[in-house]
């Protein structure tokens, strides 16, 4: 008679999904009612993946939305192409290269910078920090990526003709979209799963994003 292998978390279902976060097998129900709550699944899991796709969003109305006082067009996206992809990319690898970062860290972050970018353009010189040092650890990386494109920006004579206030609306709309991506887990990464399905070629390439203008 077969051995029956019970669930590493419960142990008491049989045990039928191989777990990374657990290094063992656990069962359906452990998976799903613990998935992104007590445990931090990697996004390599394809249970977790296709959990993604399917299970509810927080909702989010439009009083809701991120910086409302900013305008951004719902062209947007296709006008700025380079410049989201540069920002995706971006905030992805932010949130790869820092240990233990998920969806809230990387909301946080963008919402540090998106303030940092505010105060900029205002004319002033304030760096504002997170106090979770999770966030504040991604908004770092994210930090050294606006850098750059800045410099560049600087650099390139052709980009006289982008203004770099684009910036401040590319990064409200990266937040927007993270917004509306969130289950509501505590350890939630659908946000970051969703960037990485839609910059694949990013993977988890430690090299920086590279600067297309």
């Amino acid at each position: 008679m077969a051995e029956v292998i019970l669930c590493k978390i419960c142990g008491q279902r049989r045990a039928k999904r191989a777990c990374p976060a657990v290094e063992g097998d656990i069962c359906p129900i452990c998976c799903g009612t613990q998935r992104e709550v007590s445990l931090s699944c990697p996004l390599s899991c394809t249970f977790l993946r296709e959990a993604h796709k399917h299970e509810k969003t927080v909702p989010v109305t439009e009083a809701d939305a991120s910086d409302r006082d900013i305008e951004v067009r719902e062209d947007f996206f296709q006008t700025h192409e380079e410049l989201m992809l540069y920002c995706m990319i971006s905030t992805l690898q932010a949130a790869l290269r820092t240990p233990g970062a998920v969806d809230s860290d990387v909301v946080e972050a963008l919402a540090a910078v998106i303030k940092t970018q505010r105060t900029a353009q205002s004319g002033l010189l304030y760096e504002s920090r997170p106090e979770n040092t999770i966030a504040a650890g991604v908004q770092r990386i994210l930090l050294e990526f606006v850098a750059d494109y800045e410099k560049v920006r600087q650099e390139n004579q052709l980009l006289a003709l982008r203004p770099e206030t684009e910036l401040l609306p590319a990064l409200v709309l990266l937040r927007r979209i993270a917004q509306v991506n969130n289950n509501g887990r505590p350890r939630g990464r659908m946000f970051i799963d969703v960037l990485s399905q839609l910059v694949p070629s990013a993977g988890v390439d430690e090299r920086a994003p590279s600067i297309i203008l």
